[in-house]
């Protein structure tokens, strides 16, 4: 494949040169000293490729604008001795100063083309150059070939060029064609020589409220015009009684991120040194009117990322968190303003500076609140923005909490591996601009340390902090066996007995104090919304409606193992529910089961899967369920009996069974895996029905997680390979499942999973899709029976022989809708027995409450009713229906026994 470069073309015809796609562009270093050319070598840039070879010194990429970015990088490294911790601060009469520093290499770049290609035996050669008796004879010497072998063509001289520079990169062009084997172009150079720094002064003082008074702003290039007359008069978006801002940069090379670096870092500076919150201070200094958009904007990002939450812990002394936020507001050459907002988690290794950015939330708006279209920032935009400003080469992905192929707010960033294509070139974008300063304020969260120039590098950041080491080591580990390893020495059946002995000794878990409700608006609408999404996730109100009740007003009745367990008011009434729960109350209660009054919650409620979920969706959920309505209900209490009914015996059970910790993503699956995991094992909790549970009540893990399990007297079948289901479980079966309420596969959902299925289809199909996509991934269906196979095998006469009567009840009242071949679908869809997961399960037990009590509560309307029977057939009656059904549908399996007991067990228990 061949292209036409129509930016260069041959001077003789005039016609644009013709080259290959693979062609190469090369940014060639100009001055490089030993030591330049040393870090060079070093740097490492994904898709990028460093070449030194004779004079000839240069970075060479599929494209020219990521070859110039690795040497940008390279030599934006700030002025020896004007260190970004110790800039220089000039004097004034306000009360808060500062200086900033940011790398300009723009002006640096010397445009001049040159191109070389092997065609055959012929080195082609495009070059401004004269084609010279010099030239050949350096080429010659320079790559052994013959005279002969070099065919010139001349390109037009529209462009003016440097005889000498044109000679040379003509030289660079063959040598680095000769190093690459393929056509390479040489599209300019790079001088170190020419590198400067825009240079920004900022003062500002606060009146006795602590707002901004006084505000004075100064940028320059050192070496331009000195001109105060030609400064701009851009005074930033935060309101202060009096301001002054110049600007003097005629040629315009300071680009918009270098100001909303040197503003940014400078307001959060201000905030910290009054003990403000950062993103408060600046939506103080906000218009609420005129600027309500950036407001909204502000406010969502920084609820999407939990901000104030709590602090990040770690188990390494010498790694610390930080928090960075940054704004910025555009209003050039346009009718609306534009908006920006980044914060930014990262952690410091103080020993060797080494800087991981672990999260980015971003997003960008436009207008008022009303008008404005907010959305998130391009995860190719944080990767590159995040890696120039560390000399880093990242890569960004969606988090887990992300619904995928959205427009995501919140991002996972990550040290690029060797496969991975290096990050988009930062462009001058908005969306991208506040990027250095978020970076910088999350630098001085963690180690106290301002940065006042980017790039934040290793050795810069390493050098800041002394890499002083000995305050960072930590204590030696004294031996001690875990409470696991002791109760397991002991046996499972010293569990009860050590919590029964312990428990009355155990010092009372201190109560939250309980606060005033706080106000819907507390928290922004898209917030709320996905708060709305995480409730239907997790089927809150699934659990917390009792029939005719309330919806999350409690009061329903959970049957488990151990007795009666009745669900708690989550409606926000002060009385009866959580109304006057502060979000730390709420947070202990989902990931510990520790009520705001400090009692322990019973392992019925899913704590031990809602510790997974993440505090930006534990936040939302909280405001999701603080903006309904308060309903007044007080439920039923629940009363096991002993020694079940001492709560404390819980914090024993947890010991053994909660681990605490929100989920990890796995970096070698995708996006959309991790986020079906991160769905069906947190908010979800699939396995709490679907995993089988041991004496004590735990879900069994490991080999068995997933293997199949009960929920208020159903089966959970398997969704594993384990499963009884005579069609294993494909993703698309699982999709369809979930989403709709019914596979022509495996069947209609029913019982509990019912109004699971209604939640999930009013959510993202994208996020449905993650978890069928993850749940089918833990099995191998490559051997798998194709449905009509099994659908068309029939049973032999002999295993028929004596149902006669089954068969009679079953062609009267089920064949209408569930014949062999199909009903005849005026009841909606028509599920086949012979695919149907009940029919082929190990107990009857699904099949007889559905037969028994029909399905007058489908999960979506398109599934149609089903009646039942319980008052048509009598217990006998039912076992021939049943048994007829498993002889002729599953004549594979083994029949069921005690029918007749069976269905006068389930008759009993309905509900």
């Amino acid at each position: 494949m061949t292209r036409a470069m129509d930016a260069m073309r041959e001077r003789d015809s005039g016609q644009p040169v013709l080259l290959p796609d693979s062609m190469l562009h090369a940014c060639v270093l100009m001055n490089a000293d030993a030591a330049l050319l040393e870090r060079a070598a070093a740097l490492r840039t994904e898709g990028v490729r460093w070449i030194h070879t004779g004079s000839v010194a240069a970075f060479v990429a599929g494209r020219l604008e990521l070859a110039c970015d690795a040497a940008r990088r390279l030599i934006d490294v700030p002025i020896a001795g004007a260190d970004a911790a110790s800039l220089p601060v000039a004097r004034s009469d306000l009360q808060h100063e500062a200086h900033y520093a940011w790398p300009l290499s723009s002006d640096s770049f010397t445009p001049c083309e040159a191109i070389a290609r092997m065609d055959g035996d012929l080195v082609s050669l495009w070059t401004r150059a004269p084609a010279s008796a010099d030239l050949l004879s350096k080429l010659v010497a320079a790559t052994g070939f013959s005279a002969g072998r070099f065919e010139f063509h001349s390109l037009d001289e529209s462009k003016a060029t440097d005889l000498a520079l044109a000679t040379h990169a003509a030289m660079a062009a063959v040598m680095l064609m000769n190093e690459v084997g393929g056509a390479v172009c040489v599209g300019g150079y790079l001088s170190s020589a020419n590198a400067r720094e825009a240079t920004f002064a900022v003062a500002a003082s606060l009146d006795s409220t602590g707002t901004l008074h006084d505000w004075q702003y100064e940028a320059r290039i050192p070496g331009s015009s000195g001109n105060e007359a030609s400064a701009a008069e851009d005074l930033g978006p935060y309101f202060s009684r009096r301001s002054r801002s110049l600007t003097d940069d005629p040629a315009g090379l300071i680009p918009d991120a270098a100001h909303t670096f040197a503003r940014e870092s400078f307001i959060d500076e201000i905030a910290r040194d009054n003990q403000r919150d950062p993103v408060s201070f600046r939506l103080d200094h906000l218009d609420p009117v005129e600027q309500d958009g950036a407001r909204a904007l502000i406010d969502t990002i920084a609820e999407r990322a939990a901000w104030g939450g709590k602090p990040r812990q770690t188990r390494n002394t010498a790694i610390v968190h930080g928090r960075g936020f940054a704004f910025d507001e555009h209003k050039r050459d346009a009718e609306t303003p534009a908006y920006s907002a980044w914060i930014v988690d990262l952690d410091v290794n103080r020993l060797t500076g080494d800087v991981a950015v672990n999260r980015v939330a971003a997003g960008r708006a436009s207008g008022r609140r009303r008008l404005g279209n907010m959305a998130g920032v391009p995860a190719r935009l944080i990767a590159a923005a995040a890696s120039r400003a560390l000399g880093l080469q990242l890569t960004a992905r969606p988090s887990h909490d992300e619904t995928p192929d959205a427009q995501a707010v919140s991002h996972e960033l990550a040290l690029a591996p060797s496969s991975t294509l290096p990050a988009e070139i930062v462009t001058e974008s908005i969306d991208a601009s506040p990027a250095a300063a978020a970076i910088a304020n999350a630098l001085f969260d963690a180690t106290g340390v301002r940065f006042r120039a980017p790039p934040f590098t290793p050795e810069r950041v390493r050098a800041a902090l002394d890499g002083s080491a000995s305050s960072f080591v930590g204590a030696p580990k004294r031996g001690r066996r875990s409470l696991k390893a002791l109760l397991a020495a002991g046996g499972v059946g010293g569990v009860i007995g050590l919590a029964c002995s312990l428990w009355p000794l155990r010092a009372p878990i201190e109560p939250i104090e309980p606060i005033a409700r706080p106000l819907a608006s507390t928290w922004s609408e898209a917030t709320i919304a996905r708060g709305r999404e995480v409730a239907e996730f997790g089927d809150c109100a699934v659990c917390h409606t009792a029939p005719g009740g309330a919806v999350n007003a409690g009061g329903l009745g959970l049957e488990t193992p151990f007795g009666m367990v009745y669900t708690t008011n989550l409606t926000p009434d002060p009385k009866t529910g959580i109304g006057n729960w502060s979000f730390a109350a709420f947070d202990r209660a989902m990931r510990q089961g520790i009520s705001r009054d400090g009692h322990h919650l019973y392992p019925a409620f899913p704590y031990t899967a809602f510790t997974k979920m993440s505090e930006a969706d534990m936040t939302a959920l909280y405001a999701y369920l603080m903006s309904q309505p308060a309903v007044e209900n007080a439920p039923p209490p629940t009363r096991l009996p002993f020694p079940l009914n001492q709560r404390a015996l819980v914090a024993g059970w947890n010991a053994l069974y909660l681990k605490q910790g929100e989920f990890k993503p796995d970096p070698t699956r995708s996006a959309q895996w991790n986020r079906g995991q991160y769905l069906v094992d947190g908010a979800g909790h699939c396995s709490a029905c679907h995993s089988p549970r041991n004496m004590l009540g735990a879900e069994k893990g490991g080999r068995l997680y997933m293997t199949g399990g009960s929920a208020e007297g159903w089966v959970a079948p398997s969704l594993v390979g384990n499963s009884k289901a005579p069609v294993k479980w494909t993703e698309q079966a699982l999709y369809d499942y979930l989403k709709t309420g019914f596979s022509p596969e495996h069947g209609v959902a029913a019982g509990p999973m019912a109004p699971v299925v209604a939640s999930l289809s009013t959510l993202p199909e994208a996020d449905v899709r993650a978890m069928a996509h993850y749940v089918a991934s833990l099995s191998d269906t490559s051997d798998a029976a194709k449905p009509t196979q099994v659908a068309q095998h029939k049973p032999d006469a002999v295993t028929l022989q004596g149902l006669d009567s089954g068969r009679r009840i079953f062609e009267g009242a089920c064949a209408v809708c569930h014949a062999v071949t199909g009903g005849v679908g005026n009841f909606g869809v028509r599920p086949l027995l012979a695919l149907n997961t009940s029919v082929s399960e190990s107990t009857p037990d699904n099949l007889l409450k559905v037969i028994q009590n029909g399905i007058d509560a489908p999960a979506t309307d398109a599934l149609g009713y089903m009646p039942g029977f319980r008052d048509s057939f009598d217990d006998s009656q039912m076992a021939e229906l049943v048994t007829y059904i498993r002889a002729t549908f599953a004549p594979n399996e083994a029949p069921w026994k005690d029918l007749e007991q069976a269905s006068a067990r389930v008759r009993k228990h309905a509900h």
